[in-house]
């Protein structure tokens, strides 16, 4: 599980490097763009080769999309990710990282722990590695009738103001999955509520 949480980690860390790999990939073919990489959930987490534009579809999971959002090639560590590839960035700070917002779904175990035991090491990791990570809100809630925990949180990178939510779902038995969406703080106030529209689409195949 420490692996797992490292990555997930270094998924809100390495924000500006993993969107400029995402948006290198949905320029590549779409045979290169479906090939999908294997994670902690196994085989399972291989995306399928043919499916709807405006949904993930996984063999553990599927996930919607809004419209412009692009399905990319996945970081390591994370079994699926998309990108904004429509958005128009105008702040120059931003467009120097070439960032747009994107959400990533990790896969992890408990491991034995309980779940408030491992959102209080998720948050640890992420108070450890970027020292100027501050939670904002933090909520209880329910993802297709899955007990779910949802943080809110800001931090600076690179010079630029982020603003993260995690969405941490409780899978069966020890399964955690873990939703990521990343923005700039000055466009927090109009993702709000799709981050939240998309992460209430996740639905578990397994039940």
């Amino acid at each position: 599980m420490k692996n797992k949480i490292v990555i997930i980690v270094l998924i809100f860390l390495g924000i500006a490097l993993a969107v400029s790999i995402s948006v290198y990939f949905t320029k590549q073919t779409p045979a290169e763009n479906q090939k999908g990489i294997e994670s902690g959930a196994g085989a399972g987490n291989q995306a399928n080769a043919e499916q709807p534009q405006n949904k993930i579809i996984t063999d553990d999971f599927s996930i919607n999309l809004p419209s412009g959002w692009k399905q990319t090639a996945p970081a390591i560590g994370a079994s699926a990710m998309a990108v904004n590839a429509n958005e128009n960035i105008n702040d120059p700070a931003v467009q120097k990282i070439n960032f747009k917002s994107y959400l990533a779904v990790s896969y992890d175990t408990l491991q034995g722990k309980s779940m408030s035991d491992y959102l209080q090491i998720v948050k640890n990791g992420l108070s450890q590695t970027i020292q100027n990570v501050i939670f904002t809100k933090e909520q209880d809630i329910t993802i297709n009738e899955n007990a779910a925990y949802a943080i809110e949180a800001e931090l600076v990178q690179q010079g630029v103001n982020f603003k993260i939510l995690m969405i941490v779902i409780a899978g069966q038995g020890e399964d955690v999955w873990v939703i990521s969406f990343n923005t700039t703080k000055n466009s927090w106030d109009g993702y709000k509520e799709t981050f939240y529209n998309i992460a209430d689409s996740f639905s578990l195949k397994n039940g």
